[in-house]
């Protein structure tokens, strides 16, 4: 009975994490770590980061590059070194420790004191003999010692703060030790549940964060049947690469699991088809092992919207894709119907995402096809019993519409539990709905939903954890084999700069050996001019608009004999990729950044054995990117990786 979008924000607890947009007015500082929100976020958040700075509120950007949110916005920049950031959170927590910086009265009533007490330990050298302090963070971050600790106590006196650390940091090798340090940094400082504060991490989606009416309830039926973890996106294609391995011998059935993410307790897969709604090989980390593992399919199909997006050339079956937003009823992003709640910010309306247009030809819906075929496996009365006797693919939208969404509406009209009245709202007839779809309450000022507000106020705990205070500490972590459990592998309790069961630094640091090869720390940001990997054909921004360029230092070109508008190779031991250099000052050196969403486009002349299809032209850094099978990762999304430079024919 969980929502799957309610669990991706908060799991299965009612204690929401994230905040209304409007709340960063209460914000006396907002630390932008790893973030750029002017680029990158829902359009609400730097909305109203831009009126809270203008109301006096003050930024600090902590990043390897300058972005345009500290420009705009005015932040202090702090460059730090790729994959540092826990070491720099680490050395933030010893100031707050050690000059007695953190709120007392906080910590007494929500966090749970043993391991805060551990945690304090591990910072001050008491666990490994490491005092974790700013000298000892200096020479791997690279920033000075007397940054950090002016930092930590700025940080520490200017509350609230609203500590919001994005996907840069921790969508990378071991990241996650670095989000788990910025919410413990919240909870020090007294941050992570008040007017203005932030728990630590992107969590801004807030769904129904006020007594507000909820969205229409669509009555379609759950499956029954629950996926192993093994139906993860990246273990898919590990599926693909080590099936034929373990059929082979070359690895153990314990290693096979591990690799895929599948429980004990689950069947092994063996996977012979591949279906894909949408550009999937290009679109994620380690691009050669996806394209490699569709080759290795007996049979593969999908949909695709374009004629040359590169995944269409490993399908057996190619389907035109129609434009979910525009010329589909289908189901959208994560299985969410077509009553949409507000996606970010003031989470105070819903609206009905109509069809807007027919689509061209004989496109026809995706669960229309998804429908077909469950007649054909014979559960069509489960998967779909109120569209079960439509068969027209040109009736489909129609009857979509009349049997599950008006019905929807109008019972949610009914007002049954008084929600509605209570908040204001007059329910029109459906007819009149759809030529306005939107329901909205108003919001007041100083109403604003801000971390756990509908748990903090109800006086409950809002932390839904085994001992319900904030744990430093992870009481389910410290006391289960996470190696029996669903997700597989080890993890400390408490986020540590070198984890207990790893001798090597991350595969993305700068303190690998691999640097020997690939001594450049490659950054993939979002860009303006993509939404993810759409508009790699809008005409409007490509050419004069927008040149796909890596970006790199004035050092780190001019070792490499490199200008701005020199065509040059990135590569390591992933792919190569065929780009154009920018050279900029506006990023450490040894970092290089090249955005993310460009579609690859293969010279099929230049191959080589690394590159089978072709040398890259496009400059797809998912190329570029591993997908490192760390102990404890199910199914990481990675973004940074290592590379080296060469100007092109050197």
């Amino acid at each position: 009975g969980v929502r799957l979008t309610d669990c991706l924000i908060k799991g299965t607890s009612d204690a929401y994490p994230g905040f209304e947009a409007p709340d960063l007015l209460n914000s006396k500082l907002v630390v932008l770590w790893g973030f750029d929100p002017m680029v990158s976020w829902f359009g609400m958040v730097p909305f109203y980061m831009k009126l809270a700075q203008e109301r006096g509120c003050k930024f600090i950007l902590i990043d390897p590059v300058y972005n345009v949110s500290a420009e705009v916005l005015g932040a202090q920049w702090i460059p730090i070194r790729p994959g540092t950031d826990t070491a720099f959170g680490l050395a933030v927590a010893h100031v707050l420790y050690t000059e007695d910086l953190y709120d007392h009265d906080y910590v007494a009533k929500w966090v749970e004191p043993d391991g805060f007490e551990e945690w304090r330990k591990y910072i001050v050298g008491e666990v490994d003999g490491v005092v974790h302090d700013p000298e000892w963070a200096e020479p791997i971050t690279g920033i000075p010692a007397e940054t950090i600790r002016e930092f930590a106590r700025y940080y520490a006196k200017m509350k609230p703060v609203h500590l919001h650390q994005m996907y840069g940091v921790s969508k990378r090798n071991l990241g996650d030790y670095a989000a788990a340090v910025a919410m413990l940094l919240q909870a020090m400082t007294g941050n992570l549940s008040i007017p203005g504060g932030c728990e630590g991490g992107g969590a801004n989606l807030v769904t129904q964060p006020r007594i507000f009416a909820p969205v229409p309830n669509t009555g379609q039926i759950p499956g029954d049947v629950v996926n192993p973890i093994t139906n993860n996106n990246n273990k898919v294609t590990e599926l693909m690469h080590c099936q034929k391995l373990y059929a082979a011998g070359e690895i153990t059935e314990d290693e096979f699991r591990r690799r895929i993410g599948c429980p004990p307790d689950s069947p092994l897969p063996c996977l012979k088809m591949a279906i894909i709604p949408n550009n999937y090989i290009n679109n994620q980390h380690n691009v050669s092992k996806r394209m490699k593992g569709f080759a290795n399919m007996e049979f593969s199909w999908g949909w695709q919207y374009f004629n040359d997006q590169p995944s269409m050339e490993f399908l057996d079956i190619v389907l035109p894709s129609p434009i979910i937003q525009f010329e589909s009823t289908d189901m959208h992003f994560f299985g969410i119907n077509r009553f949409w709640g507000s996606p970010s910010g003031m989470m105070n309306y819903f609206l009905f995402a109509g069809k807007g247009v027919n689509p061209p030809g004989e496109i026809r819906s995706k669960d229309w096809v998804w429908m077909e075929l469950a007649r054909r496996l014979g559960f069509a009365d489960k998967y779909n019993p109120k569209m079960l006797d439509v068969t027209d693919w040109r009736e489909w939208d129609e009857q979509v519409i009349e049997r599950i969404y008006k019905p929807a509406y109008e019972e949610w009209a009914k007002d049954e539990t008084g929600i509605l009245a209570y908040n204001g709202i007059e329910p029109r007839p459906w007819e009149e709905f759809v030529k306005l779809p939107i329901v909205r309450v108003p919001g007041e000022p100083g109403e604003w939903f801000y971390p756990f507000k509908n748990t903090v106020e109800w006086d409950r705990s809002p932390f839904k954890t085994p001992s319900g205070k904030i744990e430093f500490e992870s009481s389910y972590v410290k006391n289960n084999d996470l190696t029996k459990t669903r997700y597989g592998g080890l993890y400390d309790a408490y986020p540590r700069w070198q984890p207990t069961y790893q001798d090597l630094p991350a595969n993305d640091s700068y303190y690998h050996p691999w640097t020997q090869n690939y001594p450049l720390s490659m950054v993939t940001p979002v860009s303006t001019y993509r939404q993810h990997s759409a508009n790699d054909q809008n005409p409007w921004l490509k050419g004069d608009c927008y040149e796909h360029m890596v970006r790199m230092s004035p050092a780190d070109a001019a070792d490499r004999g490199i200008k701005t508008g020199d065509r040059v190779l990135v590569y390591n031991q992933f792919g190569e990729v065929e780009i154009t250099a920018y050279v900029s000052s506006k990023l450490l050196p040894g970092t290089v950044s090249i955005a993310h969403g460009e579609w690859s486009k293969f010279d099929h002349v230049r191959k080589t054995k690394l590159m089978p299809y072709g040398i890259d032209t496009a400059g797809n850094c998912n190329l570029l990117i591993g997908d490192t099978h760390l102990p404890h990762i199910v199914g990481a999304l990675l973004t940074a990786g290592l590379v080296e430079i060469r100007k092109v024919g050197e």
